[in-house]
């Protein structure tokens, strides 16, 4: 028969064992894919005609710096029509009413003639979505005390994972605790992009590879409770906001 402190004992271990293997998203994907609307830190707002920065800015009762350091933008005048763009802590869509030339309270400032800048912003915006359908679970910065240095994208099992842009690549096998399975691709410019978790790696150490190659398969290896990938940008050693560099 068990004794009162050998289940005492197997209930810590079981404890332990729980809060060892906590999603590094924060949520399980599982749960943030069911209730993204209603529960996820912000939506995607698609942009209509005639619509500005200013005026979304208003419309969802943001700031229009806050507008611009989400979604990497320089220059608040640069907004491309079926452009999607981020809008923190909003829960739904909403109407925004197009801006009418002349008459509007927002308006656009002129350009400023800077061709280093235009340059430079067009070179950050280059890399491509990792995962086609995928779900964004958790994102860059402070969470729960702790630097999350990427952003979590939620997807099924086996769903492939695609190479940002193109390189070589630095790493592939098991990363550091927590990280499981794991790519480091190293790119121009000094970028670099890693995909954690993996179910499966698809390329070796040194190999080259073209922007969108599939270069692993969606898993759960290491510190993760559901389904999705770690995905990080790096300039040098230093993580940036993966959302800053990606080409909607």
């Amino acid at each position: 028969m068990i004794s009162l402190q050998q289940l005492l004992v197997r209930f810590s271990l079981c404890l332990v064992l729980g809060l060892t293997l906590s999603n590094c998203g924060g949520t399980p994907y599982y749960e943030a894919f069911d209730d993204y609307q209603q529960k996820s830190d912000g939506i995607y707002h698609p942009v209509q005609k005639g619509q500005t920065l200013y005026a979304i800015a208003k419309a969802y009762g943001v700031s229009v710096e806050e507008l611009q350091q989400s979604n990497g933008i320089q220059d608040p005048s640069e907004l491309d029509v079926g452009h999607h763009l981020w809008i923190p802590d909003a829960d739904r869509i909403v109407y925004v009413a197009p801006t009418v030339p002349g008459v509007s309270k927002f308006p656009v400032p002129q350009k400023k003639k800077s061709i280093a800048k235009g340059k430079t912003a067009a070179a950050k915006k280059r890399l491509m979505w990792p995962v086609r359908g995928g779900v964004l679970t958790s994102r860059f910065g402070t969470r729960n005390g702790k630097n999350h240095h990427g952003i979590d994208i939620g997807a099924r099992r086996g769903t492939p994972i695609r190479a940002a842009e193109g390189g070589t690549v630095k790493f592939s096998g098991w990363g550091p605790t927590g990280y499981g399975l794991m790519v480091i691709i190293k790119h121009s410019g000094h970028l670099t992009t890693v995909y954690a978790h993996n179910s499966r790696n698809l390329v070796k150490e040194g190999s080259k590879v073209k922007r969108g190659q599939m270069i692993a398969r969606v898993g759960k290896t290491g510190r993760a409770s559901g389904p999705h990938v770690h995905f990080e940008v790096r300039n040098d050693t230093h993580a940036k906001n993966p959302l800053l560099y990606i080409k909607k």
